[in-house]
């Protein structure tokens, strides 16, 4: 695996962390407001979380399996690329294409839990990694783990991406270290 692209992922953990409890409530407040514009910057920040989200998890996919590898978490890590994928389709549809307020927010709730166990899975899942991830590997897994747990329980998901956004700096420093071992 290319340092460059580690140490791209590394710097991009740290935006999505810093970025990501902004985007929420500024995609909550948009999404409510009458107008193209609004709906179009909603969309156009729904889109950039998710492709966030899919290169910083496709890289750490090909970190685990090339460096380490370790496979356990493949399925996982599609999956949630899968559903964050999908989350951000039933956003941006709902925006443009509203078929039904509470149908679009049922679905979208349905999709976050998920997400939510996909995440707790997964986090379990890379605790038997045979490799501590620099010492990181407890941590991290622990606290996705939890906002996994946050998440999927609907009530709990802005402590959910607080604690995902907590792990997300951990993961930059895991990236970020692993660009400098060879």
């Amino acid at each position: 695996m290319q340092n460059d692209r580690l140490t791209l992922a590394g710097i991009l953990c740290i935006v999505r962390a810093t970025l990501s409890l902004l985007l929420a409530s500024l995609v909550s407040r948009l999404a409510t407001q009458a107008g193209f514009g609004p709906k179009l910057i909603t969309a156009l920040l729904t889109l950039i979380a998710f492709l966030l989200f899919a290169f910083i998890f496709s890289t750490f996919k090909r970190l685990l399996n090339e460096r380490y590898q370790f496979h356990n978490t493949d399925l996982a890590i599609v999956g949630l690329i899968g559903l964050s994928g999908l989350a951000a389709l039933i956003t941006v549809g709902s925006l443009f294409l509203s078929t039904g307020t509470a149908t679009d927010t049922m679905l979208l709730k349905l999709v976050y839990v998920a997400f939510g166990l996909l995440l707790a899975g997964f986090a379990m899942q890379l605790m038997r990694l045979g490799d501590n991830l620099f010492g990181f590997l407890k941590p991290y897994a622990i606290l996705t783990g939890m906002a996994g747990v946050g998440i999927a329980s609907i009530k709990l998901a802005g402590v959910g991406v607080i604690l995902g956004a907590i792990a997300d700096v951990i993961l930059a420093v895991i990236f970020v270290k692993s660009s400098g071992k060879r």
